[in-house]
């Protein structure tokens, strides 16, 4: 053969080879892209789900028309995860792909297999279709619609097990799987268990970071303050705000529960913050409920309380004010002081310390022999006696802090315990520019002779009665449909706190308004509870006398009375007032006129 055709079969076969590598070359690039994409497919934010599909994204089409993830879960029942169909194939493909039962190498269910060997159908034939086929009639009507040409179903194994099966197929592509490719798809396959393997631990950590979150707050809800019961002749008003956003309960805490022969209102302030604060203000609440109860004697109950927080150990202190009142309104109150600032006695203008001039008794959980002493008081009508924890004096401003004299000047001819409260509460936000450092608790309470009212309480028309214990039954619960048939097309409401809260300054008006009403406070409020405890009808106004439990993350609890004046015509509320000062909705019921104004 002559030199020159030598040659130039040479260059040929020269060209011809670099051609296949180069091929070659950009199939290995290309399949290194894929298995870097697969890899990076497990990420933190993804869930199971989303891993899936972000794998099936990467494999079509690039190198398969489409593909089909199956998973076996811990009762070793496989499921379809992923489906992805490529471009080209019919509108019906991948529906019908993904309402077939898993298809996995034999043996892959019961497990017997620890390793099953690849499914590799080179050039598919009928014959094989047949086999994949799990009827002879619809199912394999539909495998032969696909086309199919190639297909390969390999074993994801992770962790010396089989968690499923990665099944991918060539058909109207034109595409024909080789030998490579199959090795090439168990080289993938480890890749892919991989990503789903650390895609499955992260949505594991996540699912027990949600079981831990949600205990965390079962448990920080179980320690919250209830809604206070209503004490004949007697008004209360409560607020709680823990320090921070993150959690809703900590060392401050108020507490009012039923005694033998009255009840027993508590305000205490135990050391620490967050999680460890929280378990010692359990300690100490549910300790004293149950040691008042029992021995019917506040000193009985701190002296239990006080072995309960030194048996604890670490420090478990808690400073403590009670106030023990007996179902004789002619009976004086009895006060406890435990290493808390002494409560204030509201009269008038005047603001002083009850028992001024008596040390209180020492801190709880720090002596063992340590004794406290009872103090009798008579809190008359128009006063107030105000108990709050120190994070209220302590609360810093921008250069000082709230401190006590602010706190008398606040409280001076406070006519009421709501007032006395919300004065405070008012105060206190406008003083302080950033979040509050400590924990912060109060409670006010005083006489209340229902002045005002012109018939004996609850004597109102049954048929009017039943009307508003259904309105307020329906909105404890929620219920829409029954709010919205109890009430006139024209019904107009303005309730200061949801609507200031909610950024609205117009009334509620109408059903509609209703219906924006109940989404304000869901976005608003954690929770909002209303009661009523005594009502009197005057043609077509009821007054109506109770009380309000709030509770929001920025804003704590309140748990104060409050009255409303509702406008009832044609068995239809067709108006409604909310007053947080109670006396004000009185003198604007007995005064005749309609309410205007309140807020």
């Amino acid at each position: 053969m002559p030199w020159v055709e030598i040659t130039v079969l040479a260059i040929g076969a020269l060209a011809v080879s670099l051609v296949v590598l180069r091929r070659r070359e950009r199939q290995a690039r290309r399949r290194l892209r894929m298995l870097a994409e697969i890899a990076a497919a497990s990420h933190p934010t993804h869930s199971l789900e989303q891993t899936c599909d972000a794998i099936c994204d990467v494999l079509v089409p690039e190198f398969a028309d489409f593909c089909m993830i199956d998973l076996i879960g811990e009762d070793r029942v496989p499921r379809r995860a992923a489906v992805r169909v490529g471009p080209g194939s019919g509108p019906d493909v991948e529906r019908g792909l993904a309402a077939r039962a898993p298809s996995t190498p034999e043996g892959l269910r019961e497990g017997r297999d620890p390793s099953p060997a690849p499914r590799f159908y080179e050039r598919a034939s009928d014959e094989d279709l047949r086999g994949l086929a799990h009827d002879k009639d619809g199912d394999l009507e539909f495998l032969r619609s696909l086309g199919l040409r190639s297909a390969i179903t390999v074993a994801l194994q992770a962790r010396g097990g089989v968690a499923g099966a990665l099944t991918l197929g060539v058909a109207w592509s034109g595409r024909r799987y080789r030998r490579e490719d199959a090795h090439f798809a168990s080289i993938l396959s480890g890749r892919v268990a991989l990503a789903l393997d650390n895609a499955g631990l992260f949505a594991g950590l996540e699912k027990a970071e949600r079981a831990r979150a949600e205990i965390g707050e079962t448990l920080q809800r179980g320690l919250l303050p209830p809604p206070l019961p209503r004490i004949p002749g007697w008004s209360i008003a409560a607020m709680y705000k823990p320090a921070g956003a993150e959690n809703e309960v900590g060392g401050d805490f108020y507490d009012v529960f039923r005694v033998p022969g009255g009840w027993m209102l508590a305000v205490g302030d135990v050391t620490g913050r967050g999680a460890r604060a929280a378990s010692i203000t359990a300690i100490a609440r549910y300790t004293l409920r149950t040691a008042a109860v029992f021995t019917d004697d506040p000193l009985g109950a701190l002296r239990a309380l006080n072995r309960a927080l030194l048996a604890h150990g670490d420090s478990a202190l808690c400073s403590l004010a009670t106030i023990t009142l007996g179902d004789d309104h002619a009976q004086p109150a009895r006060l406890v002081v435990a290493g808390h600032p002494p409560p204030l006695l509201v009269d008038g203008e005047a603001v002083s310390e009850m028992g001024e001039g008596i040390e209180p008794g020492p801190i709880l959980g720090a002596f063992e022999k340590a004794e406290w002493r009872i103090e009798h008081t008579q809190i008359e009508p128009g006063q107030q006696l105000v108990i709050v924890t120190d994070g209220i004096a302590e609360a810093r401003g921008a250069s000082e802090r709230f401190g006590e004299a602010r706190m008398r000047a606040e409280l001076s001819g406070a006519a009421n315990s709501v007032l006395a409260l919300q004065r405070l509460e008012i105060a206190l936000r406008a003083f302080t520019e950033r979040p509050l450092e400590d924990d912060v608790a109060a409670m006010a309470i005083g006489p209340d002779s229902q002045a005002g009212l012109h018939s004996p309480p609850g004597k109102i028309d049954p048929v009017e009665r039943g009307m508003i214990e259904r309105l307020f039954e329906s909105f404890n619960h929620r219920d829409e449909d029954s709010i919205v048939e109890l009430c006139d097309d024209s019904m107009e409401f303005f309730p200061a706190a949801t609507a200031e809260a909610a950024g609205r300054e117009a009334p509620y008006k109408g059903r509609t308004g209703l219906r924006d009403y109940l989404a304000d406070i869901a976005d608003v409020w954690e929770d909002l509870q209303i009661a009523m405890d005594v009502a009197e009808v005057c043609g077509e106004r009821v007054l109506v006398r109770g009380r309000v439990y709030v509770r929001s993350r920025e804003l704590g609890i309140r748990n104060v009375p409050v009255a409303w004046i509702w406008a009832i015509r044609s068995g239809h509320f067709t108006r409604g007032t909310v007053f947080p000062d109670p006396d004000q909705a009185v003198a604007a019921f007995a005064s005749g006129k309609p309410a205007q104004g309140a807020s």
